[in-house]
């Protein structure tokens, strides 16, 4: 596969594509009914996918529906999920994170119902952390205080870039002034924990609007920021727009540039980078995402979303309507799939190399055990270039002109 030679900042293509869409709970699922499930007794995480739009993003692939029409059966069909796996984790809930779609197209009645299922049916932690996705012309003054109200702490606000043209580009329905008025309205209203999502390396992209904005996220006082190349992914309208000629294609090589310059400004602002796109004020890191990089287990709940146990993952049919007919009619369609050592091994190198902390070897050991530990170094010493990779006594991390080839390194290792 020739892009694996490209040093490439996109972490989503091929198998590294398919390991990421099933540990952020937004992998598509294969529509093979089957009711099958599994025990899961720690899972101190909770997803929640709400699978609406107003519109479709013409870059997206995650599944989502234009239309809002099944919303409300859709969420007395999740209350019912959420009732019927309270069973599935006797932990506490550290977090829980609302991704979509658009959480933020709920109304209050429905996320207080949501709210209302989860906390009569699990254990939150007081200080758990709650993030709600939120489109910039979603969210006004009254949202935030009842979002507030509820007990939602952290906002992850896609505001995607600060040029107009861009948002056109990528078929957003907002504009850069909406984005400043709702991330000011939201600091306004008492949110200190606010992520800001960007989108890097679109077509004739202005470097110096993307390198101004994050100078801005850092004087409003946004703590958090998700910086993701921009993809070409195949199905999506992005996609058919540039094979008709009516839309410019990306440039990888650009995409690389604009990334380094961009690590560059956000270090500069005070953001410390934690994972390859993520990057935070100190003590703003994601705890939900970052259970994700340390294979901590999760539950999801919602069309296509996934539950990991570790050895074990599972994962809701991607369907409204046979969702929630599944709920209702107490056949809820599944996937499942076991994990074997090699699948394990093979998402500790993806997502512990994604960290900037990289692979802790006291943790491999307890994990695999000294042979396999000692194997992987080997095979680094070997086949990976110095420059890239470093190995101490304690880990075994990128290097800054590492991650630039971060998919053709992981890939190597992989077993």
């Amino acid at each position: 596969m020739q892009w694996l030679h490209k040093p490439l900042l996109i972490l989503w293509k091929g198998v590294i594509k398919g390991l990421i869409e099933k540990l952020i709970c937004k992998g598509k699922c294969r529509n093979k009914p089957t009711t099958c499930r599994y025990a899961i007794i720690t899972m101190p995480h909770i997803y929640i996918h709400i699978p609406f739009c107003k519109s479709k993003c013409s870059y997206c692939d995650f599944f989502s529906v234009a239309s809002e029409k099944l919303k409300n059966e859709f969420v007395e069909a999740l209350c019912i999920e959420i009732a019927n796996r309270k069973s599935d984790t006797d932990n506490k809930i550290k977090t829980v994170y609302f991704g979509g779609g658009t959480p933020s197209l709920l109304s209050k009645h429905e996320l207080n119902n949501i709210f209302v299922a989860l906390e009569e049916n699990f254990s939150i932690e007081p200080d758990a952390e709650i993030t709600l996705e939120a489109n910039p012309d979603d969210i006004t003054p009254e949202k935030l205080m009842f979002w507030k109200s509820i007990g939602i702490n952290r906002l992850s606000i896609g505001l995607q870039s600060f040029d107009d043209d861009e948002l056109k580009y990528l078929g957003r329905r907002h504009n850069v002034s909406d984005s400043k008025k709702a991330l000011e309205n939201a600091l306004n209203t008492g949110f200190n924990n606010i992520s800001a999502d960007i989108i890097h390396g679109i077509p004739g992209a202005d470097l110096n609007k993307l390198l101004t904005g994050i100078e801005y996220l850092d004087k409003t006082g946004a703590a958090h920021l998700s910086m993701y190349s921009l993809t070409i992914e195949k199905g999506t309208i992005l996609e058919n727009k540039i094979k008709k000629g009516l839309a410019e294609n990306i440039d990888e090589d650009e995409q690389a540039e604009t990334y380094m310059r961009s690590v560059e400004k956000a270090e500069a602002c005070g953001f410390l980078q934690y994972e390859i796109s993520n990057f935070c004020k100190p003590g703003f890191e994601s705890k939900h995402n970052s259970a994700y990089w340390k294979g901590v287990p999760y539950l999801g709940f919602g069309p296509a979303a996934h539950s990991f146990s570790g050895k074990k993952r599972m994962w809701n049919i991607s369907s409204i309507q046979d969702y929630i007919s599944g709920i209702k009619n107490k056949t809820p369609v599944t996937e499942h799939e076991k994990l074997s050592k090699n699948d394990i091994y093979n998402e500790f190198l993806l997502t512990r190399l994604r960290m900037i902390n990289g692979i802790q070897l006291k943790e491999m050991r307890e994990l695999f055990g000294n042979t396999i530990t000692e194997n992987l170094i080997n095979k680094i010493n070997k086949t990976i270039k110095p420059q890239h990779i470093q190995i101490s006594e304690s880990a075994i991390v990128l290097t800054r002109p590492g991650i630039m080839f971060a998919d053709k390194i992981i890939s190597d290792l992989m077993i």
